[in-house]
């Protein structure tokens, strides 16, 4: 049994859509995920009550652990390509404060990262719907309903069907890392290898090597 900590916005692309090919490729591994936010993940590691983690926050530095694997993801403010503000070349902070934005829960990994850059300015934006469901945030966005600032992986699709535009705003940038971590002193299990090399196959934004 491989207990695995991640994120829940990684639960998707990473397990729900590849867990067909990893049971092909590893029938005899059994998993235990459990998901929660990158300090409980961090706290389960520590009391060895997950074996490994994988996290999409900022870059986590700690000399008590291996970075297993890793991958920078942009995030960007996102609109209906109907918005007005889909046609700017350049947005300001001040145009996005006074639309309507859909954002996933306060505290959450690049959620957390944008209101912590905009409360250094003294702003904060007020969500009219605030959900874990990050696709249900894209569906609103498309039929025009708010703005949002989401992952680029989560938004990459509708990006390339055109039912979303990325909005360049350049007073705020964010990046985010997925980082697949275990203790430095943990004993390398085979299930763990396992999934190391498993996982260093899937990229967010570039699908399986």
């Amino acid at each position: 049994m491989l207990r695995l900590g991640m994120a829940d916005s990684l639960c998707q692309p990473l397990i729900a859509s590849q867990f067909a090919r990893f049971r092909s490729a590893y029938p005899k591994v059994s998993l235990q995920v459990t998901t929660t936010d990158t300090t409980g993940l961090l706290e389960k590691l520590d009391h060895n009550e997950v074996d490994m983690l994988c996290t999409m926050d900022d870059h986590v530095y700690d000399t008590n652990y291996i970075i297993a694997d890793e991958e920078e993801i942009g995030v960007h403010f996102v609109a209906s390509p109907a918005h007005p503000l889909s046609k700017a070349k350049r947005v300001e902070i001040s145009q996005l404060l006074a639309e309507p934005f859909l954002l996933t829960e306060k505290g959450m990994s690049y959620r957390r990262l944008m209101d912590e850059q905009l409360a250094r300015s003294s702003l904060e934006i007020s969500p009219v719907l605030e959900t874990g469901q990050a696709d249900l945030i894209c569906t609103l966005v498309g039929q025009n309903m708010g703005l949002s600032f989401l992952p680029d992986y989560v938004t990459e699709g509708m990006v390339r069907q055109g039912a979303l535009t990325r909005l360049n705003v350049p007073e705020l940038h964010v990046v985010v890392w997925k980082q697949l971590l275990y203790r430095r002193e943990k004993w390398l299990s085979a299930p763990m290898r396992v999934m190391i090399d498993h996982l260093k196959t899937l990229r967010l934004l570039g699908g399986v090597s």
